[in-house]
């Protein structure tokens, strides 16, 4: 059997490692207006069981903040643990977020505002699954 050839990039290595590919690389994760760690943290509470209302990355500091609705997710009802398991749920998805940095602004039944800083991702916002108002799409009430 005759030996299986290789093929060679035709890219050296060096123009690879080069600091202007690094940027342009960082560039994409970082850049303006692109909201992959928005989508990817919303993922991550969505599998956990929790619905986001919004999310906004301040423009000035690399603070989030972040309104959630809990839906299937066991939360404990002292925010010391809360915090715990809500930094839980981020770093099983390969984000850590520092301890003190991690808080709950505000907590009322299944909604609750957290905000905690990490320097991931470009400033934004996003919003969540809109949902339709109550007998939203009637043109009239129907008089009988």
């Amino acid at each position: 059997m005759p030996a299986k050839k290789t093929r060679k990039s035709s890219t050296p290595i060096a123009i690879l490692d080069d600091p202007v590919s690094q940027a342009h690389c960082v560039a994409l994760l970082r850049g303006e207006n692109d909201l992959f760690w928005h989508r990817r943290i919303k993922s991550l509470f969505a599998e956990a069981g929790f619905e986001t209302r919004f999310m906004v990355r301040e423009e000035a500091h690399a603070v989030w903040r972040v309104a959630l609705t809990r839906t299937t997710f066991n939360l404990a009802p002292d925010n010391d643990s809360a915090v715990k398991q809500l930094r839980k749920v981020l770093l099983q998805g390969s984000i850590k977020v520092e301890r003190g940095v991690f808080s709950i602004t505000d907590r009322r039944g299944n909604n609750l505002n957290i905000v905690f800083v990490q320097e991931l991702g470009a400033p934004g916002f996003l919003q969540g699954r809109l949902r339709p108002a109550k007998k939203q799409g009637e043109l009239w009430p129907a008089r009988h």
